[in-house]
């Protein structure tokens, strides 16, 4: 039997006790552990379990560049008090895969071929990085290799190339850069984990490739003066950014990545890879009319999947986006904390609605913090009625813009400056009608002493803005 001591010393395995579990969740992250927590709040008694893939007990996800970095220890990247797991009598399961579900007879079937039976299920299991299928070769003159192209079933067979969404990936990272003296990487993919990457090299000195496939970094939040201040930063480090680009084809020498081609021919040495394209909804487990879904899994206001007693939240669920009106994968820690207690509150007997939230990002390259958040990207083009209010100071690596539809505002980008991304948010979140304060939304001092009296009301009585 597998034993795993946690952050704090209890005790975790890779076998079950017999008998039927009250609440399974799998995923031992932030949502499913906000579901653990509310479900305690509610049921102290009913047998409650946590399965995860992982060998490592709960972590910060977003932390984990901070790792790479140097600035987080292993010891202060874990994310829940003391006793977390002993205190609220939760197993624990380590280093255990989902293999499926069968939801007819309200079962889990574990890599090991065990079969977990349960009451309620929480699907809570997150996202894949995306490893896209690339050409291999080996250069002229060097040793055969054993595949002709790399995907994510067998890029970790190249040594020197790595996707980086979990702790096992920064701590391998690490290692290979602490081994080998890697003085440059290549990053590819030009969007938010990449930019965490390139957050995390830069900061210890390391000259980084960036390989975007778009016109620009963090097209997917960002428009071109936002991104065109993060880029300036980047390439004043002797750094590079090839945009409208991509790898067509790596070469490996001696079992090891050592260089690639570029879709527009030109070939670069390389002895350290980063896949950072993106993440898809972690569904493999999933056959085929398990559950409804789409991209993710599609879920009710409650965190209720198709199936009854069955609930799923964070990275892996299409959740309502309150901008758009429509159910979107939106993968962000705050959402799949918030999605987590509903799920565990409801999963324990009360009654508690998801009303919704919005795409929100932040990344800091060498001293630029930057924030986007909500529809960032609408142009008067794409729809009249909107307003687009900018502030651009190129000079001082200082940008503002505020998207505006219906007197409400709809999207945030901040460069330079986000000390009040906090009261922005929440006038995104509530709908707040700024009818008569709008003139007021650049002042270097805006704050609440210019919001709507009505809006200053509930602040006051009322849960008040996260920053």
């Amino acid at each position: 039997m597998i034993e795993v001591k946690d952050n704090k010393g209890s005790r975790a395995d890779n076998k079950i006790r017999e008998g039927i579990v009250d609440y399974l969740i799998i995923g031992n992250s932030a949502s499913g552990l906000a579901a653990a927590e509310s479900i305690r709040e509610t049921d102290r008694k009913g047998r409650l379990a946590v399965l995860t893939e992982e060998k490592y007990t709960n972590y910060s996800k977003p932390l984990i560049t901070y790792y790479l970095a140097g600035k987080v220890s292993l010891e202060n990247i874990y994310f829940k008090p003391p006793g977390f797991y002993s205190d609220n009598d939760i197993e624990l399961l380590t280093d255990t895969k989902v293999e499926s579900i069968d939801t007819g007879k309200s079962e889990v079937i574990t890599g090991s071929g065990e079969k977990i039976q349960y009451r309620k299920l929480l699907i809570a299991s997150g996202g894949r990085p995306i490893v896209p299928r690339i050409k291999l070769s080996s250069r002229p003159g060097n040793a055969a290799l054993p595949f002709d192209f790399i995907d994510s079933s067998n890029y970790r067979g190249v040594g020197g190339i790595f996707t980086l969404t979990t702790l096992e990936d920064a701590i391998r990272t690490k290692n290979y850069i602490e081994k080998n003296e890697i003085k440059s990487i290549t990053i590819l993919g030009g969007g938010l984990i990449g930019l965490k990457s390139a957050e995390a090299f830069l900061e210890t000195g390391i000259k980084i490739n960036i390989v975007e496939l778009a016109d620009r970094i963090l097209a997917a939040t960002f428009d071109n003066q936002a991104s065109g201040i993060i880029e300036n930063a980047i390439e004043s480090t002797e750094s590079r950014i090839y945009k409208n680009n991509t790898i067509d084809e790596i070469f490996a020498d001696s079992g090891r990545v050592c260089g690639y081609r570029l879709r527009d021919g030109r070939e670069n040495d390389c002895d350290l890879l980063v896949i950072a394209i993106g993440v898809n909804p972690d569904l493999g487990f999933l056959k085929e009319g398990t559950v409804k879904a789409g991209r993710g899994i599609q879920v009710d206001n409650k965190m209720q999947t198709s199936v009854d007693n069955v609930y799923a939240t964070g990275d892996i669920v299409e959740g309502l986006d309150i901008l758009l009106g429509e159910d979107r994968n939106i993968a962000i820690w705050p959402l799949a904390v918030r999605q987590g207690n509903i799920a565990g509150s409801n999963m324990a007997g009360n009654t508690v609605d998801y009303e919704g939230g919005f795409f929100m990002n932040s990344v800091e390259i060498l001293g630029v913090p930057s924030i986007s958040m909500g529809v960032t990207n609408l142009t008067m083009q794409d729809d009249n009625t909107i307003e687009i209010k900018k502030d651009f100071r190129p000079n001082q690596n200082l940008y503002k813009k505020i998207v505006i539809k219906d007197n409400k505002i709809i999207g945030v980008i901040m460069v330079g400056n986000i000390e009040r991304a906090g009261i922005y948010s929440g006038l995104i979140q509530n709908k707040i009608d700024l009818s008569g304060v709008k003139e007021n939304i650049f002042r270097e001092d805006f704050g609440i002493i210019h919001l709507p009296s009505e809006y200053k009301k509930h602040l006051v009585v009322g849960e008040g803005i996260e920053v």
